[in-house]
């Protein structure tokens, strides 16, 4: 809608969200008691007298004295040109206190007694040249060593004496920490590491190696074969000492390592046969459908499902069924629309399900209090989500899963009404063929444009050829309460006038909904039957 879009543009202009939609609000509906802005945005009276407080402060709103007293907006340009003013005159403040400001500057630079090193780039090709420029790397180490490499590659450095530079370094009090696949049958290099460094373990779909030095300089391997040989060409790396590259390096280690389990740990699952405690990052579509469908797969006491559509499962509502193990309590916490309507009644039976109020971007899967798998869709830049059996991280989501599960609604009633509405939309098709014999022209959904140029939106708009003036409106009640939808309609009536604007709905209107709809010029139509509501529909517009 081209006012939600104002909004999104006053606030790009400086105003908050709060500001922007009420001043779109009172532009478009007039001068308005706080208390109507109050039940617009569902929000308290004070919290909205403290909008158009600031709003008035800032010369875009002027009040109204009166019983009630009254809000009203002041033109757009006008408010437009003082937010303007106010910049130019920050800008010519600042501009005055140019010359100061360079004069500062000077006085620093002119101090400062140490040349800014140009970033170098180089590459290193061959083994022997890598493993050497590792050594003078670690000679000049001052704090810390980080390393991500293969366990072969460990046992060649361990051959080429790098370990034995490594523990003295160590022993000078420099840390040493140490990424690595933890892989078996043979921990003995891994162990003899961990007497100087810290070791953890992090999956490597390649064979990758990267070294950092006291956020100062790096080593990134642009290629390694992974063999056992000390005097291969096929090894090379870039080393460079710009601070910017180091910096996002440092900060890709810390959070691997943050994310990655003791090696020692590893070692001793893999030696008992128990399943380590780890957390793990899943970066791939197949990776997050493979882990999903195995964990539901083991399932025996629990399967805890959330998701903000039922779309975004990566699997159907059938084929997850058909894959929790037999006897699992499964709980599904969904916002249920009429597009997963379908989907989840083929699971109702077996599942309890809940519904809630409004959409959230999280998804969760906790399969029998032992493991979890989060997944936030909308983070697409990012990696697709993470799998852990940490305890800690499993009893956090269940929190949050209980948390959700608490507020939610039953889905039984809301099925009901979701089905209900799914037959008043299939009503609005019959209204529109019943309206077209009739000698109408109907579009649904249809718009009108308003005297201001604002395209309205609406589930059916009719009109009439031989009285182009003859037009009406239909809007559908679904979810949203009657209230707010009068409100929404009215303001668009004072930009439509003389279009005659309905509100249908097969629950009652209250008193106070029906005082408003006539003030603001809204014909309500109720029949508890949707097919007589359509048959009253057409003889209204007849």
């Amino acid at each position: 809608m081209a006012l939600d879009r104002l909004s999104e543009k006053l606030i790009d202009f400086g105003f908050t969200k709060e500001e922007a939609e009420v001043y779109v609000f009172l532009s478009s509906m007039g001068p308005s008691p706080a208390r109507v802005v109050s039940r617009r945005f569902d929000v308290n009276r004070m919290r909205a007298y403290r909008t158009l407080k600031s709003l008035e402060d800032k010369g875009l709103v002027e009040r109204i004295i009166g019983r009630p007293m009254r809000f009203v907006a002041n033109p757009l340009k006008e408010s437009l040109r003082k937010y303007i003013d106010g910049f130019r005159e920050r800008l010519t403040e600042l501009e005055t206190r140019e010359e100061d400001i360079i004069e500062d500057w000077t006085r620093i630079s002119d101090a400062t007694s140490e040349q800014i090193e140009e970033p170098r780039f180089r590459i290193f090709e061959g083994r022997q040249q890598i493993y050497e420029l590792m050594v003078q790397m670690c000679g000049r180490a001052s704090g810390e060593i980080c390393v991500v490499t293969t366990k072969r590659d460990l046992h060649r450095l361990a051959l080429m004496g790098i370990d034995e530079r490594l523990r003295t370094v160590s022993n000078e009090g420099i840390r040493v920490r140490v990424l690595t696949q933890v892989e078996g049958p043979d921990f003995a290099e891994m162990e003899y590491f961990g007497d100087f460094a810290e070791i953890r373990h992090v999956p490597l779909p390649a064979p990758v190696r990267f070294v950092t030095i006291d956020d100062r300089e790096t080593l990134t391997t642009t290629s390694m074969e992974d063999t056992m040989s000390l005097t291969t060409h096929d090894d090379a790396g870039l080393w460079t000492n710009a601070p910017s590259y180091n910096s996002a390096m440092k900060v890709f280690f810390d959070a691997l390592w943050r994310l990655a389990t003791k090696a020692s740990v590893i070692i001793e699952a893999l030696q008992t046969g128990i399943t380590p405690q780890e957390i793990r990052v899943i970066r791939t579509d197949q990776d997050f459908q493979e882990t999903f469908l195995g964990m539901i797969s083991k399932s025996g006491e629990s399967v805890h499902i959330m998701a903000s559509k039922i779309d975004d499962l990566p699997f159907t509502m059938g084929e997850i069924q058909g894959s929790i193990g037999d006897g699992a309590d499964v709980k599904i916490m969904t916002h249920l629309d009429l597009d997963g309507l379908k989907d989840i009644g083929e699971f109702f039976e077996k599942a309890n399900v809940k519904h809630s109020l409004s959409p959230f971007d999280l998804q969760l899967l906790i399969v029998d209090e032992k493991e979890a798998l989060m997944n936030i869709p909308s983070l697409r830049s990012l990696d697709k989500a993470v799998w852990s059996n940490l305890d800690p991280y499993v009893n956090t989501l269940m929190r949050v899963f209980e948390d959700y599960w608490a507020r939610g609604e039953l889905a039984d009633d809301l099925i009901s009404r979701l089905a209900s509405q799914r037959e008043y939309l299939e009503n609005l098709n019959e209204i529109k063929a019943t309206m077209e014999l009739n000698g109408w022209q109907v579009e649904s959904p249809g718009t009108l444009v308003g005297q201001s140029g604002v395209e309205h939106t609406f589930n059916l708009v009719a009109s009439n050829p031989e009285n182009p003036g003859r037009m009406f409106a239909i809007d559908v009640l679904l979810e949203e309460t009657a209230f707010n939808h009068i409100i929404r309609l009215g303001a668009r009536n004072m930009d439509l006038k003389p279009r005659t604007l309905m509100l249908v709905s097969r629950r009652g209107f209250g008193k106070q909904e029906e005082e408003l709809a006539s003030l603001y010029g809204i014909e309500l139509v109720f029949n508890e039957s949707a097919e007589k509501l359509a048959q009253e529909l057409v003889v209204l517009t007849s």
